[in-house]
Order: C-alpha cells, then sequence, then structure tokens
C-alpha cells in the first residue's frame, strides 16, 4: 500500500501546474515555527477531484490521525486553535471522505509510520483549490489533530462536529505557490 501512495504521489508532482490549479500548505508544529513538512494540492479543470500529495513528520509513531481543512485562517504564529471549526459551508454532520454527508472540510485520517512520519496521497472530490467557490479551500488551514477521527458514527462527545479527533497538532495555511 506505502508503494502505491509514494508513486501516487510521484505522478502528481509530474502533472504540469500550467493544466489547473496547484497550491501548498507549508507544515508546522502547532504554535511553534518547527517546520514539520509540505502538503501540495492540485485540481485540474476535468472532474477528478484534487489529489493531495505530501509528506509530515514529527508525529505521534504508529498512529492513525485526523486530518481535516479548517474554517478560519491561522495566521503566521501556526496558531492551529485559532482555525476555528472543519469547513463546513453546507452546515451539514461530521463525516468520512466516502459519506454522502461530510463537511467539505472532512479528509479522513491519515496513517504515520513507527518514526511518526507520513506520507500523503490521496483523492477528495469534494473541496476545491478555485474552480469551485463554494468548496475553495485556498487561505484555510489544513489540521493534523492527535487522535483517530471516528468520522461521526459512534454519536459521542463531538463525533458530530469533529469526530472526536482531539488535539490540533499540527497545521498549515493552503496557499497558491
Amino acid at each position: 500500500m506505502q508503494l502505491i501512495l509514494t508513486i501516487l504521489a510521484l505522478v502528481v508532482s509530474f502533472v504540469q501546474k500550467s493544466n489547473g490549479n496547484y497550491a501548498e500548505a507549508l507544515m508546522y508544529l502547532t504554535g511553534t515555527n518547527d517546520f514539520i513538512g509540505t502538503i501540495g494540492f492540485n485540481e485540474q479543470e476535468v472532474a477528478w477531484g484534487v489529489i493531495i500529495s505530501g509528506s509530515v513528520n514529527r508525529l505521534r509513531p504508529s498512529a492513525t490521525l485526523g486530518f481535516h481543512i479548517h474554517s478560519l485562517p491561522i495566521g503566521n504564529n501556526h496558531n492551529c486553535s485559532a482555525g476555528g471549526a472543519h469547513f463546513n459551508p453546507y452546515n451539514v454532520s461530521h463525516g468520512m471522505p466516502r459519506d454522502a454527508v461530510r463537511h467539505v472540510g472532512d479528509l479522513g485520517n491519515i496513517e504515520t509510520d513507527a518514526d511518526g512520519r507520513t506520507y500523503i496521497a490521496m483523492r477528495d472530490d469534494v473541496i476545491s483549490i478555485g474552480f469551485d467557490k463554494t468548496r475553495n479551500v485556498v487561505g484555510l488551514p489544513i489540521v493534523i489533530h492527535n487522535l483517530t477521527d471516528d468520522g461521526g458514527h459512534t454519536g459521542k462527545g463531538e463525533s458530530n462536529t469533529t469526530g472526536n479527533a482531539g488535539a490540533r497538532v499540527a497545521c498549515g495555511t493552503i496557499l497558491f505557490t
């Protein structure tokens, strides 16, 4: 599986930026200037969604961590807590990427290896980086949480709003490059 994700990330990196929109988020540990990786977002005008790829390190080892786009800018001090709620322009319940109902910013979970590094390679059909104004995530923070996102399926705690994903441990602002 890791080989497939790595190949997908490499393919995405070779897609010509002129054929669509490309944005990046430089990721930092919350509230610090500790740079931990880069996540890219590539969207073509054709209807194949946004490819999200990159790598981030210094996360909790061997963990499944919530991965969301939040609704408010975080500023240059990387205060992930300032990011507000999940990006939810349609005012619906929290869910997972494959659910029929979900926040636009609900991207599910990412997996870290034993060294706390994660390689991200996924496609999302809901977010946009410019072709759809309502679902446009440029200027918003991408956030990595400390716990697993339960997808809004447990009904416990904040499951329907946050997926019980816990504290915000890393974030970065999605910006055109």
